[in-house]
């Protein structure tokens, strides 16, 4: 017997029903934010996410599922959603329209990793890029936006945390100030942490390790060293989520795991059980050199990504069983009524109704009992005599009541009760 690969899953039922409510409900609330659908490779160059997400991330040096191709070409899986996306939009010129240019993806995504709850080698991201506005009100957009999605999936133990990591000026000065000072405590960090301290010292805050010592908790702020116009920036972010009442905690020790970003970083924090012990379930931020690394002219953005499949864990927890809705069941008696069953069922499933019937003839006490395994509203019975006079029997699930309805007035008859 054949297995699935380790870190996967396959999805369907229930698990399957509050995906797609996941999603309907992140690409309805994009929509109302004017964002448009970009569907971008699963399968990219390896060299544009070293360049993106950095040499020194977990990423590129842990993570990636690279490969060659029968040239010699080497590419990979992709590992998250934004690299591929700002490709997209300096290979297709995009930037040559009115902007700014608004995106939202969702698809598989891939990392080599250690699977436990809320983390597998294949899972789903949704994410949001707003291009071409370096803007406190398009970074305040974003979360806005991530804040709706989360309040109308009615997901509320959770805590919005912000931070700025400042302008290029900033973070050289405060790179320069981390060198420094963990220079003093080089022998007690890891291997990794000392390949960062040159390139990327902040990485070091973040390190799933290192970043719980003692040491590297006390290490200087970055709220030390902003610039007036990355503190003013800051600031004005803070007072537009304060206009529409969205509570953060601004928290010094956030600085998410890409070298991408500048500016304003943040995150959604789940404080559920679902959440397991990865407890992020969105996260974005700003970057204003991406565009320009990849080729293209010198424009800022501003996004964040979650992952799917932590979503739905918080949305079992939240809305429970999601119930069958089925509008109608069909009863096929006999082989007589098959033809004239079938023909009603297509008609009615072409009509909108969602309609199930039994593919086999069976006894009417046994076709009920499949209608409400179903989740069926109404029966409707087409045996020999209806067939004979152009009627079908109809039954009310819920109270019991039945009656004869003329075939050619069962669509406005099943219409006016399924609204109700």
């Amino acid at each position: 017997m054949f297995k699935r690969p380790k870190g996967t899953k396959d999805i369907y039922g229930q698990r399957q029903e509050h995906r797609t409510l996941v999603l309907k409900t992140l690409e309805g609330v994009a929509s109302f934010y004017n964002f448009k659908e970009i569907e971008t490779p699963i399968f990219e160059s390896v060299d544009l996410f070293k360049r993106s997400v950095g040499e020194t991330s977990d990423i590129v040096t842990k993570e990636m599922y690279e490969f060659k191709d029968k040239k010699g070409r080497e590419f990979v899986l992709r590992p998250e959603g934004t690299a591929g996306t700002i490709r997209a939009f300096v290979e297709n010129k995009m930037y040559a329209q009115s902007q700014p240019t608004k995106l939202f993806y969702n698809g598989p995504i891939f990392r080599y990793e250690r699977p436990q709850k809320g983390r597998q080698r294949q899972f789903t991201q949704f994410g949001i890029e707003l291009i071409g506005a370096k803007s406190p009100a398009a970074d305040a957009e974003a979360i806005m936006m991530a804040h709706q999605m989360l309040m109308t999936l009615k997901i509320k133990n959770v805590k919005l945390l912000i931070n700025s990591i400042g302008d290029a000026n900033t973070r050289n000065n405060y790179s320069d100030a981390l060198r420094k000072y963990f220079e003093d405590y080089k022998e007690q960090l890891t291997e990794l942490s000392i390949s960062r301290l040159e390139k990327n010292p902040l990485r070091i805050l973040d390190d799933k390790i290192d970043g719980e010592k003692d040491f590297v908790k006390n290490a200087p702020k970055i709220s030390e060293f902003y610039t007036n116009e990355s503190k003013e920036y800051f600031e004005k972010v803070k007072k537009l989520l304060d206009g529409v009442m969205i509570p953060y905690e601004v928290s010094d020790k956030l600085v998410r795991g890409l070298d991408y970003y500048s500016e304003t970083i943040f995150e959604f924090v789940s404080g559920s059980e679902a959440a397991g012990s990865q407890s992020t379930i969105i996260g974005g931020g700003r970057y204003d050199n991406l565009v320009e690394q990849f080729g293209g002219p010198s424009i800022s953005g501003v996004g964040f990504g979650l992952g799917v499949e932590r979503l739905v864990n918080e949305v079992e927890m939240v809305h429970g069983e999601i119930k069958p809705t089925v509008d109608a069941f069909v009863v096929n008696m006999d082989d007589e009524t098959t033809i004239a069953t079938s023909s009603l069922t297509y008609m009615l499933r072409t009509a909108g109704f969602v309609v199930e019937y039994n593919l086999k003839p069976m006894k009417l006490n046994k076709a009920f009992d499949k209608s409400k395994t179903v989740g069926a509203k109404f029966v409707i019975i087409f045996g020999k005599n209806e067939l004979k006079n152009g009627k079908v029997v109809v039954k009310n699930q819920s109270n019991g009541e039945q009656e004869a309805v003329d075939l050619m007035e069962l669509v406005d008859y099943l219409d006016e009760r399924t609204e109700q």
